[in-house]
């Protein structure tokens, strides 16, 4: 990799869908996706961003997409799209996990100004009374319940995540809240073409339904102390 390597990022498993289109380490064009309408708008939206940058798919270098954890619907529209396009033009396809992008844009974050309390953890809604997880120093990553969670962050365990309402769910504990957008997949798509190169892995992971994902909460939290980055 020379380092000017012109990139597609396709994020469609949460709720802040989109797409962005970086060169090197910095993302230059980028489109938010309507909620729920990802799979209506990513075509057009992908015209104007080539429009926008006057660049052409086969000139990419790969195109990344974030595999999950998330909805069917959404995972389903990102990988299906990604691997079509690469499929129709020999780009190379990178996947990575959404949880891994969070961990990413968080410690970038700290990076250029220091934060009162790193996180130790990110964390996805899940549905269903429960979070994906990812320990920020190992990598590892695993599905929990939110009282698991709460209890981490009790014995000092400060957690990033992405969702306003999983943070007004986690009152109490040092919480930062960073939305997530197709971007905060940048690095770690770098990292993945710099370890494995073209030998690279695209199943979903972490599927659950949108009525899952998205259900209203049966009882009514109040607000934690979230710090927007």
């Amino acid at each position: 990799m020379t380092g000017n390597e012109r990139l597609l990022l396709i994020d469609t498993c949460g709720e802040t869908a989109g797409m962005a289109l970086c060169e090197g380490d910095k993302v230059m064009f980028s489109a938010d996706l309507g909620d729920r309408r990802a799979s209506a708008e990513i075509l057009p939206s992908l015209r104007r961003l080539l429009a926008q940058s006057s660049w052409r798919l086969f000139e990419l270098h790969a195109i990344g997409v974030v595999r999950g954890p998330g909805s069917f619907t959404g995972v389903r529209t990102g990988l299906s799209f990604a691997k079509g396009l690469c499929e129709s033009t020999n780009v190379r396809l990178v996947a990575v996990s959404r949880l891994e992008s969070l961990s990413d844009a968080v410690a970038h974050a700290a990076g250029r100004s220091p934060l009162p309390f790193p996180p130790a953890l990110a964390a996805l809604d899940a549905g269903r009374s429960q979070v994906y997880v990812r320990d920020v120093a190992s990598g590892g990553e695993w599905l929990a319940s939110v009282d698991e969670l709460q209890s981490q962050c009790r014995n000092g365990h400060a957690v990033a995540v992405a969702e306003q309402r999983l943070a007004e769910r986690l009152a109490g504990c040092g919480v930062l809240l960073h939305p997530l957008h197709a971007g905060d997949a940048l690095h770690a798509v770098l990292r993945r073409l710099q370890e494995a190169g073209s030998d690279v892995e695209c199943d979903a992971n972490y599927l659950r339904r949108e009525s899952d994902l998205y259900r209203t909460p049966a009882v009514t939290f109040g607000m934690g102390p979230a710090k927007a980055l």
